[in-house]
């Protein structure tokens, strides 16, 4: 049904745990990886409290800009 030849195809890892585990004979590629699934958690946890403490004050400045553009859309812009 499907033309495949049975090749055999690199796949990429995705859980690399016991790479990760021998440091020195990682890439520098999976170091950065590392470096950065690591540092996800914290960057999700910093835009949660961001969100959390001035999403009020977002939405009242989202709607003041659609209040002042509902109100300007019949004037002419050059």
């Amino acid at each position: 049904m499907f033309n495949r030849k049975n090749k055999e195809r690199k796949m990429k890892k995705i859980f690399q745990w016991r790479d990760y585990l021998n440091w020195n004979k990682m890439t520098a590629d999976q170091k950065i990886n590392f470096k950065r699934a690591c540092f996800f958690p914290f960057l999700v946890y910093i835009v949660y409290v961001f969100l959390l403490r001035f999403s009020t004050a977002i939405l009242i400045i989202i709607g003041f800009y659609y209040l002042v553009r509902f109100k300007n859309r019949k004037k002419i812009n050059k």
